[in-house]
Parts: C-alpha cells; structure tokens; sequence
C-alpha cells in the first residue's frame, strides 16, 4: 500500500462501503474497508492510512467517533472525513 494514496473506509452497510471503495480505487487510492471497530483494530495492526472515511453511526450500537479516536491515536496526521446519515444537524454537528 502507497502511504500518501492509502484510505481505510469505516462503513457499517456492505453495499455503500462497497460502492465508496471503487470510486476511491477509481481515484488512484488504496482502499481497505473495515466494518466495525474490531476490523479497524485489526487493519491498524498492519497499515496506519494518510486518509479515513468514517461512518458516524455504527451497527450495534458502534460509534465512528471511537474509530475517530482510535485513527487519530495511531496518528494524528490521519486526515478524515466522518459522514453521516442523521437528519439531525444538532446531532450531526
């Protein structure tokens, strides 16, 4: 994997991270998805990303923001980008 091209995406739903993958790969970018937090943990084991997409609200009660925390720890250079699907603005921001 390039460092300066290297993306983990953090997306619960198979079918958008599926579909954020290709269009990232279309982009020259080296994707590794990772679905929940344990994935994560384990991917950080072997590459630390220059870049993160990270869901804000994960299955089982998961929370990107802990994913945040988690990437930021390992490096805090990481640059991400955290989506998400709640109509809430307050609860969003």
């Amino acid at each position: 994997m390039r460092p300066d091209r290297s993306l983990f995406i953090v997306e619960d739903d198979a079918t958008f991270a599926k579909t954020l993958k290709r269009s990232f790969e279309k982009r020259d970018y080296d994707v590794v998805v990772c679905h929940d937090r344990e994935a994560l943990l384990s991917a950080l084991e072997t590459t630390v990303p220059a870049y993160a997409v990270v869901d804000l609200k994960l299955g089982a009660g998961g929370s990107g923001l802990e994913c945040v925390k988690l990437l930021s720890a390992r490096d805090a250079s990481i640059r991400m980008v955290v989506l998400t699907g709640v109509a809430s603005i307050a609860t969003a921001v």
